[in-house]
């Protein structure tokens, strides 16, 4: 699938809120996962942007669980898996396609955050 920068609710932060990852699947290896570290950059009701230090395969499937507070009042958990990959100096970026559906969760707090902005 075609990541699309273009989606008319995206949201960059400011101040890139912190992000824990876990990798829940690979598809042609079993693994063990530690959980990652990282920051959201970006976030729309369908997809994120994740800057991490680590570098994650990306010549195959990886299915991630994404844990994060948004301004410290919304808690969001969600499965994604990584559709693009890009260094960025010495972290990497991942454009990530949600799995499970939080659009409409993600659609609230994006205008909640939207609302205490202006």
């Amino acid at each position: 699938m075609r990541y699309n920068r273009q989606e008319s609710l995206r949201y960059t932060f400011g101040h890139p809120p912190e992000a824990s990852f876990t990798i829940l699947d690979a598809e042609d290896f079993d693994l063990v996962s530690t959980m990652g570290k990282g920051s959201i950059l970006n976030m729309s009701p369908n997809g994120m942007l994740l800057a991490t230090d680590l570098k994650l395969p990306v010549n195959q499937k990886i299915q991630l669980l994404i844990e994060t507070t948004l301004f410290n009042q919304h808690s969001l958990i969600c499965k994604a898996e990584i559709v693009w990959a890009k260094p960025w100096g010495s972290k990497s970026h991942y454009g990530l396609q949600l799995l499970d559906d939080k659009r409409d969760q993600i659609i609230k707090i994006l205008k909640d955050i939207n609302k205490t902005e202006k």
